[in-house]
């Protein structure tokens, strides 16, 4: 039997999948002006993760991304250029952390495709995203 794709985890032949809503590390009052969700359950361990690790800096993101989802923040979070990354972005935890994720404007919502150590070649988005 094959090893299952990384993206794949999720897809379980005639279910729907649940939603993989990302929570923010501390209890916020403030409304979101966007939804976070993780592409499939090895990204939401790993959200969770980054939020165990590094808290601060977990909701710093999360108020980012809930909140500016597609705003450019200096040294911190930016659109990916090239084809493949076309409605990308990544926003730098910090310590070498990375949040990849694709926007959907017109749902205003964010699909995170990686969350993490910041690895050595940008990851592409998942073909079916």
């Amino acid at each position: 039997m094959s090893e299952p794709d990384e993206f794949d985890e999720q897809k379980d032949e005639g279910q729907t999948p649940r939603p993989l809503n990302l929570t923010r590390p501390k209890a916020s009052t403030t409304q979101p002006n966007w939804s976070l969700t993780a592409y499939n359950r090895k990204v939401l361990k790993s959200w969770d993760a980054l939020c165990t690790s590094t808290p601060e800096n977990a909701c710093h993101c999360y108020d980012w991304l809930t909140q500016n989802a597609m705003r450019t923040k200096p040294r911190r979070c930016y659109q990916l250029k090239g084809k493949p990354n076309v409605d990308c972005w990544a926003y730098e935890i910090g310590s070498g952390d990375r949040v990849y994720y694709k926007v959907f404007e017109s749902e205003r919502k964010a699909v995170i495709y990686y969350a993490g150590r910041h690895p050595s070649q940008v990851p592409l988005p998942p073909k079916d995203l």
